[in-house]
C-alpha cells in the first residue's frame, strides 16, 4: 500500500506540526503507508532461543538458574550445618584432651583417629584452607593493585586502592583484630571463609585444635597486609562498621567519603 493516507496529516502530524504539510513538503516524512508482511514469528522464536541459550552457558549474569531459591536455600543451610558441626566437633576434642591430659597435638590427633574418627573428620583444620590465601588470595590483590610479579612498580596511589579494596573479595584473606568493642576479641586472626553481610567467618589455628569464629563487623576494626615480592607487605584496615555488606553487593557499591562522627570511638582507646 504506497497511496497518499490523508490521515496521516488529518491525525497524526496535526498533534506535532503546526503546519501538517511542512515535514511533507520538505520531503522529512511521506504521507504513504508500506505494509510489509511479518516474519512469522521467527524474531519472537529467536529471542526465546537466545534466552535458553544463555541459561546453559550462562553467559548471562542476569540469568538465574530455575531453583535458584532452593539452591540459595541449601547454601545456608549446608554452611550453618559445617560451622556447627566444625564447632561442636572442636569443644568436643578440647574435652577430651583435658580428659586424658594429651598435651601435643599429634598425641590428640592419634587419639581420636583410633577412638573418635568422626569428631577427627569434622575437625577444620587450618593447613588445609592455607592454600586459598598463599596461592589465591595474595595473588588475586597483587593483581588488583597492579603490583606486578617481583617488577619494580608503583604503589597505587590511595584513594584508587581504597576504591579497590572497598570493592575487593577477602574470601582467604589473613584477618585480623586490632580494635573492638568486645575486648575479647582484640588479636583474633585467621583466614577468612565466608565473608558474610555482618561478620566473617574465619578459622584461627590453635595449640591443640584449629577452630572456626565467627568476627562480627560491626564495633570492630581488622587488619591485614599484602604482601609484595622483594619489598615490605603493605598494611590495610578495615573498619568493620563501613562494610556491613555482603561481598556481592559491595562490589558494584560505590563508597563516598562522608562525615564519620559515629566512628570516633575508634580513636580514643578508652572508649573501647
Amino acid at each position: 500500500m504506497d497511496r497518499a493516507q490523508p490521515f496521516i496529516k488529518k491525525c497524526i502530524l496535526v498533534k506535532s506540526f503546526t503546519d501538517p504539510s511542512k515535514p511533507i513538503d520538505e520531503k522529512r516524512l511521506l504521507d504513504t503507508l508500506l505494509l510489509q508482511p511479518t516474519d512469522g514469528g521467527l524474531s519472537r522464536h529467536l529471542k526465546k532461543r537466545k534466552a535458553n541459550l544463555l541459561k546453559v552457558d550462562g553467559s548471562s549474569m542476569q540469568v538465574k538458574h530455575d531453583n535458584y531459591r532452593n539452591i540459595n536455600k541449601n547454601s545456608k543451610v549446608a554452611l550453618r550445618a559445617f560451622i556447627n558441626g566444625a564447632r561442636m566437633a572442636a569443644a568436643q576434642a578440647k574435652k577430651i584432651a583435658s580428659d586424658k591430659k594429651l598435651k601435643t597435638r599429634k598425641e590428640l590427633n592419634d587419639y581420636l583417629r583410633e577412638h573418635h574418627l568422626d569428631i577427627y573428620n569434622s575437625l577444620p583444620r587450618y593447613e588445609q584452607y592455607e592454600p586459598m590465601y598463599t596461592d589465591l588470595w595474595c595473588k588475586y590483590m597483587q593483581e588488583l593493585l597492579d603490583l606486578g610479579d617481583g617488577k619494580a612498580k608503583a604503589k597505587p596511589t590511595e584513594q584508587a586502592a581504597l576504591q579497590k579494596l572497598s570493592m575487593a573479595d577477602y574470601n582467604g584473606c589473613l584477618l585480623n583484630v586490632s580494635k573492638s568493642r568486645n575486648t575479647n576479641m582484640v588479636g583474633v586472626g585467621g583466614i577468612v571463609l565466608w565473608d558474610a553481610q555482618k561478620s566473617f567467618v574465619v578459622v584461627c589455628k590453635g595449640r591443640l585444635v584449629d577452630t572456626l569464629k565467627l568476627l562480627p563487623k560491626k564495633g570492630s576494626v581488622f587488619t591485614f597486609e599484602v604482601p609484595v615480592e622483594g619489598s615490605d607487605p603493605l598494611p590495610y584496615s578495615i573498619i568493620g562498621d563501613r562494610f556491613n555488606y555482603r561481598s556481592a553487593d559491595r562490589a558494584g557499591r560505590k563508597f563516598k567519603s562522608r562525615c564519620c562522627d559515629d566512628l570516633l570511638y575508634y580513636i580514643d582507646d578508652d572508649t573501647l
